[in-house]
């Protein structure tokens, strides 16, 4: 999928995380020097950084000192952009990640493929790297390291999955009304966020805690009734079914459930349904059950067999050949606790003062991320601007907090 725009010179999933930094060396130089060698000695701990693909096959640089050189002037570069938005809007496909120092911004960017990494070993790639470069590491001479270090296995391998299972689940997303026809090509991807105060967050955490129901649960039922709202009548009956992604390093055997195997993509999919006649209440703690008890050995072995199913899904022929409606519905991503897997401090010279995540959108598909940093609740609405306005965007993101307050019985300083 990452390649389905390359026609387009676009991206589809393409993950970035920007982290603006509190405190820097007062050597800028210095400073971005000392994030570059962080940046080559990651490498050396997570080979699967030089990986790129070639065809099918998988095919990894020559890490030696040259070699290890050559790819970080190929994938580290300090910029006079003014911020990493113009960055993200006007990047093209790339073989290899990127990392980005934008001294007019303090912000460093980390844009690197979604068939690499998943978002929270996004977040533990950069944990990592801070943690090196705030360290009193010398690396000057790396190739010795390299042969302990060989590159994580697919997902499906580490989890140990079969290829002979059988499962199956129907998925019905209501969509959101969106711009252009079905032939509209895909234009700058961009984002829309709400930040929640301390004070609101802990307003909100508590509300959940006295309600038994997780905070994921209640923007997920928030979301919900956001996306009911766009809806008819008829269309709301059916539910609110999406695609919800899932960490499976939890679930994972040693060492694969821990940073040491960042990059990689351990992640996988449920498909929780909200029902439209369902409280509040009644819904998110329903969520928050099936949050709870949809792991299992069945679940874990059936891995490979679900691309089969999707794969038979997408594959069949259109009904009297006419294509159907664009799907534009809203996913869900809850990423929790930021702080549980990318700190804020790491001593007095770097120290980590806002932290965004998104992922670039070429369909009439929008996703919502949630999580807290710094114990502050944040919402991010990533879209293409083809198909959805700034103010319909904005407006979504607002109805969500809406719900969320409504649903919750709080008062919160939104609009």
């Amino acid at each position: 999928m990452s390649r389905a725009f390359s026609h387009l010179e676009k991206e589809h999933w393409g993950i970035h995380c920007v982290c603006s930094v509190a405190q820097q060396a007062p050597n800028r130089s210095t400073f971005s020097e000392s994030l570059r060698t962080a940046w080559m000695q990651l490498l050396v701990e997570y080979p699967g950084l030089s990986m790129i693909l070639v065809g099918l096959q998988k095919k990894y640089s020559r890490l030696d000192d040259t070699g290890i050189q050559s790819w970080a002037e190929n994938t580290f570069f300090e910029t006079g952009h003014l911020c990493a938005d113009t960055i993200i809007s006007e990047a093209k496909p790339k073989d290899l990640p990127s990392l980005y120092w934008i001294p007019a911004s303090s912000e460093i960017l980390l844009s690197i493929q979604h068939w690499r990494v998943d978002a929270l070993g996004a977040c533990m790639l950069l944990d990592r790297l801070f943690e090196i470069m705030a360290g009193s590491n010398d690396h000057s001479t790396l190739h010795d390291e390299v042969r302990q270090n060989l590159p994580t296995p697919s997902f499906e391998s580490a989890a140990g999955a079969l290829k002979t299972e059988d499962a199956g689940k129907a998925v019905n997303a209501g969509g959101l009304p969106f711009q252009g026809g079905a032939t509209t090509p895909p234009s700058r991807s961009t984002h829309r966020d709400l930040e929640f105060s301390a004070d609101d967050t802990n307003v909100i955490m508590n509300a959940c805690k006295n309600k038994k129901i997780s905070v994921t649960a209640a923007v997920h039922t928030a979301l919900a009734r956001t996306v009911f709202s766009y809806l008819t009548q008829k269309e709301c009956q059916a539910g609110y079914t999406t695609v919800m992604a899932v960490n499976m390093r939890p679930f994972l055997p040693p060492p694969f459930d821990g940073r040491k195997h960042a990059c990689q993509t351990f992640v996988a999919s449920i498909t929780p349904t909200v029902h439209y006649d369902s409280g509040f209440v009644e819904s998110a703690r329903a969520l928050t059950d099936e949050y709870h008890n949809w792991g299992s050995a069945e679940f874990m072995r059936s891995l490979w067999w679900i691309y089969v199913y999707h794969l038979a899904k997408v594959s069949a022929p259109r009904v009297n050949g006419a294509p159907g409606k664009p799907p534009s519905g809203v996913t869900l991503s809850s990423l929790g606790i930021i702080d549980r897997n990318l700190r804020s401090d790491y001593g007095p010279k770097l120290q980590i003062d806002k932290f965004r995540f998104g992922v670039s959108m070429m369909t009439r598909q929008t996703i919502l991320y949630a999580w807290t940093f710094k114990g502050r609740l944040s919402l991010s609405l990533n879209y293409n601007e083809a198909y959805y306005s700034d103010s319909m965007a904005s407006e979504v993101v607002s109805r969500v907090a809406w719900h969320l307050k409504e649903g919750l019985e709080v008062d919160l300083n939104i609009a």
